[in-house]
């Protein structure tokens, strides 16, 4: 999931929250459900320019209208939500999911595969990654990914020359910045998802840790994952009580976050999601040159890891010609290659087509050569679980304890343990 999609605002009557327009109204009527970043209401007039003609286009065409909604700006909320109505057949005609949580949803979506042929949209040319989600454990194709993004460091050349391998060098460098009045090392340690994937995930998977077993059952703190997670916990607080990360980022719970810290001046080394790179060439204006970016550092012992984000879309309706609109609608404007092209360029994420590279229509965000680098050698998804909510909120609150100095480590990961555990053995 991109941490940027949380900063959605709420929109009058369109509030998924108010859901009451968010299933099928009647048969002349296609209903859906997006982002207010990738919708006719975007902020962004050139994107709401783009998604609203493309809206019209359609309506002309098929002699349907079509009514949207807007996700809940809690993507978790959102996503439960979605899940609820689809269990109770209410579910919209199509909707924008998160998407590592496609597969909570397949029972409810329909294959997309002879659509998928008819619009020439070949499943191969979509990044690997974004294949294992669009298809499902029958072979069908339910899920039409959209974008993505990753995490990295962020540095100022004139103050950090190389950029950092090793948490251990990143520490030195934070050291060396603070020593000269700058911040340290910037990066989301609160409460919010963009903790867990930037500054968590990482770090542990990079260790060779597993947050969810095969069975779908939480294992963060099973053998050697406690191990992995407990050096995350131990690593992070060791940077605080030292003075290269400031308590004060336990405050901070998403990447967009460090929008504002980069505005100051005070930050040279940070990390962010790679949607924010076009941000943050207007807010550095000419000193956006002196800037690089590269992998996240890795505890000693372990290997480059990055988070990967995204969305997809999963078209619910059972009735063929809307289903034929839907995916129309989709191809032009999120989708097919021209669509992804003109989509991703506005929206300043990354495509998952391999030919979208390559289109005359596409405008690659800076740095787009390193960050598909990042993506293609170390990105990885989250897991798909139910559980995975519990063990990412759970773990944001432990981390961000330790931060502030509320709990130890070891404290506040048995906590989190116990609470994502509860109840779990009399389930089975």
């Amino acid at each position: 999931m991109s941490s940027k999609k949380q900063q959605c605002f709420l929109t009058g009557c369109f509030l998924l929250f108010f859901s009451g327009c968010t299933t099928a109204a009647d048969d002349d009527t296609i209903t859906w459900i997006t982002g207010s970043d990738s919708s006719p209401d975007a902020p962004d007039e050139e994107m709401s320019t783009y998604v609203q003609e493309n809206i019209h286009a359609i309506e002309e065409e098929y002699d349907f209208s079509m009514q949207h909604s807007i996700h809940t700006s809690n993507i978790d909320e959102a996503m439960a939500r979605l899940q609820e109505q689809a269990t109770r057949g209410q579910a919209p005609d199509f909707a924008l999911i998160d998407g590592y949580a496609i597969e909570r949803f397949e029972d409810y979506l329909q294959p997309l595969d002879e659509l998928m042929e008819e619009f020439d949209m070949d499943i191969n040319d979509f990044l690997p990654f974004a294949r294992e989600v669009m298809v499902g454990d029958d072979g069908h194709v339910y899920g039409l990914y959209l974008s993505t993004d990753i995490r990295y460091v962020f540095y100022d050349t004139r103050y950090v020359p190389e950029a950092p391998t090793t948490w251990e060098e990143a520490m030195e460098i934070s050291h060396d910045l603070v020593d000269q009045g700058f911040e340290g090392l910037t990066l989301p340690l609160g409460v919010g998802e963009g903790t867990a994937v930037t500054s968590l995930w990482p770090l542990f998977w990079g260790q060779g840790g597993e947050l969810i077993d095969e069975e779908g059952q939480p294992a963060f703190y099973n053998e050697e994952n406690r191990d992995h997670m407990l050096n995350v916990f131990t690593t992070i607080h060791e940077g605080v009580e030292s003075g290269a990360i400031s308590q004060r980022m336990a405050t901070n719970g998403e990447e967009n976050d460090g929008n504002a810290e980069i505005s100051t001046g005070l930050v040279k080394m940070l990390y962010p999601g790679s949607w924010q790179i076009n941000t943050f060439q207007d807010i550095l204006g000419d000193e956006f040159e002196h800037w690089e970016v590269a992998s996240l550092p890795y505890i000693e012992g372990g290997e480059h890891t990055t988070t990967v984000g995204g969305w997809a879309f999963g078209i619910f309706t059972e009735d063929p010609e809307k289903q034929r609109a839907a995916f129309d609608y989709l191809q032009r404007t999120y989708v097919g290659e021209t669509g992804m092209a003109r989509f991703t360029t506005r929206d300043g994420s990354m495509p998952v087509r391999q030919s979208v590279y390559e289109s005359s229509e596409y405008e690659p965000i800076p740095f787009i050569d390193e960050f598909q680098d990042i993506l293609e050698d170390e990105g990885r998804p989250r897991p798909p679980e139910l559980v995975y909510n519990t063990v990412s909120v759970q773990l944001q609150t432990a981390i961000s304890q330790v931060v502030s100095g509320s709990k130890t480590p070891e404290e506040a990961l048995e906590d989190a343990w116990e609470i994502v555990t509860f109840g779990l053995e009399d389930e089975e």
